[in-house]
């Protein structure tokens, strides 16, 4: 066992392609980078309240480097399935976002209110899933560096975000409309939503309006319909709940009887958990039909049998 921090671990990553390396995150505001044991050592933080990357003073030493990234706890961190960015959020109320090989600040923002919990990245890498105590489920966009979207659905706080990366959009027939990404949450309400995101269909403000104007609106979300992309590293404010167009889940359901925790997107399934360390699996709906009969639909929309519990030896385990 490897100590290297007084303050509680909140979080791990790996890195992709990283032989081995991973990434912890603390409730002190600090992440290492490891690739293993071994010991070192850092230099006192100067100022808590700038982000800094102090780099270990032996080759052979592990960790290899601290990224001082806030004040307060870090919540959750997330790569980017190419390994180029790491997403941080924090109990500051921000999403930050670094270029890992760079080790630079890249861009980020504040929430709506209260902390940030837990973060997801799409497949590409184009938007980043945020969720916390302010019960929304936000959209950031890494070409415009802010929220594109805002997801209302939830009673209280978000406590897990992900894409799903095995779902494709139901236009095969080309009568059904085009949905470019499905992402999931859950939260303190025990529930899990699912949603569909096209950006081109969301209703976007062009620019802020003036005191009692009227906002501007376009669909889809090109950077030209914001004002000038910030310059690296900027942390955007919180954004006005007036700026930012709003989703709804196109499935709702309770699925524990205590708060969740987290999602798992699998091939097959859907697995969710609950602060008490019960799993429940949700089976796909071709998988759960070839194996049950009998199975409980998720969804009751004739459009969409998104998922069906399993009853595959219970749905309900102890971790």
């Amino acid at each position: 066992m490897l100590v290297i921090s007084s303050s509680r671990c909140t979080s791990i990553a790996w890195v992709p392609g990283g032989d081995g390396t991973f990434v912890v995150a603390h409730a002190d505001g600090n992440m290492y980078n490891k690739d293993g044991a071994g010991d070192s050592s850092f230099s006192v933080i100067k100022d808590q309240t700038q982000f800094s990357v102090a780099h270990a003073r032996y080759s052979k030493s592990n960790p290899i480097a601290r990224w001082h990234v806030c004040q307060g706890s870090i919540n959750s961190i997330a790569f980017s399935f190419d390994g180029a960015y790491l997403a941080a959020v924090g109990r500051d109320g921000y999403l930050r976002v670094f270029d890992y090989p760079k080790e630079q600040l890249v861009c980020g923002g504040k929430g709506y209110y209260g902390a940030v919990l837990c973060c997801a990245w799409s497949m590409d890498g184009k938007y980043i899933l945020t969720g916390g105590e302010d019960d929304l489920v936000q959209v950031w966009s890494m070409e415009d560096r802010k929220v594109v979207a805002w997801g209302e659905g939830h009673n209280s706080w978000v406590s897990g975000v992900a894409f799903d990366s095995y779902w494709s959009s139901p236009n095969s027939d080309g009568t059904a409309e085009t949905v470019m990404y499905r992402f999931g949450s859950v939260g303190q309400d025990t529930q899990l939503l699912l949603w569909d995101l096209e950006m081109d269909e969301i209703v976007v403000p062009l620019r802020r309006c003036p005191p009692g104007g009227s906002p501007t609106y376009s669909t889809g979300s090109q950077s030209s319909h914001w004002d000038n992309v910030s310059p690296l590293g900027t942390l955007q404010p919180a954004s006005s709940i007036r700026d930012v167009p709003k989703i709804s889940p196109v499935v709702a359901h309770r699925v524990h009887t205590e708060p969740l925790s987290g999602l798992i997107f699998t091939q097959e399934s859907v697995l969710t958990v609950c602060q008490e360390g019960h799993i429940k699996i949700w089976m796909r709906p071709g998988i759960a039909e070839s194996q049950s009969s009998s199975t409980e639909t998720l969804s009751s929309s004739a459009k969409d049998k998104l998922l069906l519990p399993s009853k595959i030896g219970g749905s309900s385990y102890k971790q």
